[in-house]
C-alpha cells in the first residue's frame, strides 16, 4: 500500500521557499555579525582599559611621590626637629607640649594640608607621646603604643616609605576611622640619626576618587587598588579579589572584564573591572535596531509576498474547483481566464477541453448509450428459456380434453412465462411480479422434479413495490437446477434485505456446492469483460457458449444499468450448497 501523501498548498510552499532563501539567511548573518562585532568590542574595550589602567598607574605613582615629599618636610624644617629632639623620652607619661611647640608644629603641618581636600590628616607623632596635628580640635593630643600597631611595620622600615593598608584609628574624636595612610620615620638629620618621631599621612577615598575620576569606562565599572601584599588600599568597602580569575571576574552573577597593571615604584596593583553587558550594550542596541528595521522589512516583504502568492494561487484555485465540477459530470463549467501568462493559458486550454469532452459525451457517449440499451434488449432476449418455443395453446386445449389438468396447468404457467418474457418495453418490474415469475417457473420445473426441489421465499412485504431489473432471478434458479441438484433433495431459498441504500437479494440453496477451483472458474466466467473496452466487451459478450453464460449475462446488464459497486456476486461457498447475492440501488414503483 501506497503511503498517503500530504497536501501542502502551493501558496505555503511560496511562503516556505521565501522562508528558505532569505529569513534563514539573513538570521545567520545576522547571528555571525553580532557575534564578530561583540569580539571587536571586547577585544577594543581590554586594549583601552589596559591604557587606562596604565595611565591610572602612573598618576598613582605621581601621587604618591607628592606624599613622599610631603613626609619629608619635618627633615627640612628646623622648629619641627628642634620640637621632636625635646620629646625623644620614650615615657608617655611625662609628656607635655609648650603653647609655641603646638603653634609652630600646627603651622607647619597646616601649611603641608592646604588645598589637599583628599588628606584626611597629617600627623607627627613624638617618642613622648605626643600627636601634632593640623587637626587640634578633633584629634586626641596623645597616642599608646597598643592601639597603634601599625607603627611596627613603619619601624621595620626604617625611614623608608610605607604604605600603610586600611586599618582602624582611634585618635580621632567621636569615632574610630578606617584610613589608608602613608607614614615614615622621623630621624635627626644629623649624623646620629636618631629616631625622633614617625609622621603619618591619612588619607580619605577622595584621593583616590580625584585620581581616578578621569578613568571612567563605563557607568557599572570598577576599579580597585591594593599594595604590594594584596591588602585592598580603594575602595575601602568591597573586595573582589577572592572572584578574580585569568581575564574575567564573576560578582552576583555579573561578568566583568578584567585589566590588572602593577607600578613598579609602588608596588600597587591596579585593577578595572568592565561588565560584559555594558561592552554588548553598544552591539545589543545596534543588533536591536537592525533587527527592528529588518524586521519590519521582512513583515512587509511577507504581505507583500502573500498578496502577490494570493493573486497567483487564486486563479489556479479558481481552476481547481472548475476541474472538481467536470469531474462530476457538469461539462458546461467553464474557468474565467483573468491572466495572461502561463496560467491564463493553462486556462484557456482547459477551457477548450471541455468543450470538446462535452462534445465528445454528446456525439461518442450518447451513442454508445444507444448501443448499450440495444445490447440489454438483445441479452434480454437471450434469457428466454428454450422450451418456450412450443405450441402451447393446442397443448393446453388437448390437455383440457383429455381432462389432464397437470398438463394444462403447466401449459397456463408456461404461458405466464411467455407473456413475462416477450414484453420487452419494460426494463424494470416490481419485484413481486419477478417473484411471481420465479415461482410459476419453479412450478414447472417441480413438475418434472417432483420431491427433489423445493423453494422458500423470505421477501418483505414492502420490498415487492421496490423496482428491480427484469428477469434477474430465473437464471439463478436455473443454475440451481442444472449444477446443485443430485439425489438428495435440494431447497432454493430467496431472501431479501436492505443495506443503507442499497437492496440485497440472496439465492440460496442447499445443494452439492462448489470447489474453490470450481468457485475461481466460475466467477472468471461471469467476469469476463468487465472493465475492458466496449469492442473488448462485445467480444466477450457475443459469439460464445459457456455454462457461466446465463450468470454473467445478468452481472453484464447490473453493470450497465448502474455502474462499478453493483452486480451479481458469489459470496459464500457453504458446506453443502452456494450462495448467489444480487446488489442494486433501491428504486421504488414511481420511478419505473
Amino acid at each position: 500500500m501506497k503511503p498517503k501523501k500530504i497536501f501542502l498548498p502551493l501558496r505555503s510552499k511560496f511562503i516556505f521557499l521565501f522562508f528558505m532563501l532569505i529569513t534563514i539567511p539573513f538570521l545567520l548573518s545576522g547571528y555571525m555579525t553580532y557575534r564578530l562585532y561583540s569580539q571587536n568590542v571586547e577585544a577594543d574595550a581590554r586594549a583601552y582599559t589596559r591604557q587606562i589602567i596604565d595611565q591610572i598607574t602612573i598618576n598613582l605613582d605621581r601621587y604618591i611621590k607628592d606624599m613622599d615629599r610631603l613626609t619629608l618636610a619635618p627633615y627640612y624644617d628646623s622648629n619641627a626637629t628642634e620640637i621632636l629632639n625635646a620629646h625623644l623620652s620614650t615615657n608617655h607619661t611625662n609628656g607635655y607640649v609648650k603653647t609655641d611647640e603646638n603653634l609652630k608644629m600646627n603651622f607647619m603641618i597646616t601649611s603641608l594640608a592646604i588645598d589637599r581636600n583628599e588628606i584626611q590628616g597629617i600627623m607627627i607623632f613624638s617618642n613622648d607621646g605626643i600627636i601634632f596635628s593640623n587637626l587640634q580640635e578633633s584629634i586626641s593630643q596623645n597616642w599608646d603604643y597598643a592601639s597603634n600597631r601599625w607603627m611596627d611595620e613603619v619601624v621595620r622600615a626604617d625611614g623608608g616609605l610605607v604604605v600603610i593598608p586600611p586599618h582602624q584609628v582611634n585618635y580621632y574624636f567621636g569615632e574610630n576611622k578606617t584610613v589608608v595612610s602613608i607614614a615614615r620615620v622621623i630621624r635627626d638629620a644629623t649624623t646620629t640619626s636618631k629616631h625622633l618621631g614617625i609622621v603619618k599621612i591619612d588619607l580619605s577615598e577622595k584621593g583616590f576618587e580625584k585620581i581616578l575620576a578621569s578613568a571612567s569606562f563605563s557607568k557599572n565599572s570598577h576599579i580597585y587598588v591594593s599594595d604590594r601584599q594584596g591588602h585592598q588600599l580603594y575602595p575601602l568597602h568591597e573586595d573582589p579579589a577572592q572572584y578574580v580569575t585569568d581575564n574575567h571576574v564573576s560578582m552576583v552573577g555579573e561578568t566583568y572584564l578584567t585589566a590588572v597593571e602593577q607600578s613598579d615604584y609602588t608596588g600597587m596593583v591596579v585593577t578595572g573591572l568592565i561588565p560584559q553587558s555594558d561592552m554588548q550594550a553598544g552591539p545589543k542596541q545596534l543588533i536591536r535596531f537592525t533587527i527592528l528595521i529588518s524586521l519590519g522589512a521582512i513583515l512587509v516583504a511577507y504581505f507583500i509576498a502573500g498578496i502577490a502568492s494570493g493573486r497567483l494561487v487564486k486563479p489556479i484555485r479558481h481552476l481547481q474547483s472548475k476541474m472538481k465540477k467536470v469531474q462530476k459530470g457538469d461539462f458546461t463549467e467553464r474557468a474565467k481566464v483573468t491572466t495572461y501568462d502561463e496560467i491564463g493559458q493553462l486556462t484557456e486550454g482547459f477551457n477548450v477541453m471541455v468543450m470538446e469532452i462535452e462534445r465528445l459525451v454528446k456525439e461518442v457517449y450518447e451513442s454508445n448509450l444507444r448501443e448499450r440499451e440495444a445490447e440489454f434488449y438483445a441479452l434480454q432476449s437471450q434469457i428466454n428459456p428454450h422450451f418456450i418455443y412450443n405450441t402451447l395453446e393446442s397443448i393446453n386445449t388437448l390437455s383440457l380434453r383429455s381432462q389432464q389438468y397437470e398438463v394444462s396447468s403447466l401449459v397456463v404457467n408456461l404461458g405466464r412465462l411467455l407473456r413475462y418474457t416477450v414484453d420487452k418495453n419494460e426494463k424494470h418490474v416490481y419485484l413481486g411480479d419477478e417473484i411471481a415469475f420465479v415461482e410459476s417457473y419453479l412450478e414447472i420445473q417441480s413438475s418434472r422434479l417432483g420431491l427433489q426441489l423445493r423453494t422458500e421465499f423470505d421477501v418483505d412485504m414492502g420490498h415487492e413495490s421496490l423496482l428491480i431489473p427484469k428477469l434477474i432471478l430465473q437464471p439463478l434458479v436455473e443454475n440451481v437446477i442444472e449444477h446443485a441438484l443430485g439425489e438428495e433433495p435440494v431447497t432454493v431459498t430467496i431472501s431479501t434485505a436492505m443495506e443503507q441504500e442499497d437492496l440485497v437479494i440472496r439465492v440460496q440453496d442447499d445443494g452439492a456446492g462448489m470447489t474453490a477451483e470450481r468457485r475461481v472458474q466460475v466467477e472468471k466466467g461471469m467476469y469476463a469483460g468487465q472493465g475492458q473496452g466496449q469492442a473488448s466487451a462485445k467480444i466477450a459478450r457475443f459469439g460464445e457458449k459457456k455454462k457461466e453464460f446465463a450468470l454473467r449475462n445478468v452481472h453484464m446488464r447490473l453493470i450497465l444499468l448502474y455502474g462499478e459497486g453493483y452486480g451479481l456476486f458469489i459470496r459464500d461457498v457453504l458446506a453443502r450448497g452456494t450462495l448467489f447475492e444480487i446488489r442494486i440501488p433501491l428504486r421504488f414503483g414511481e420511478e419505473g
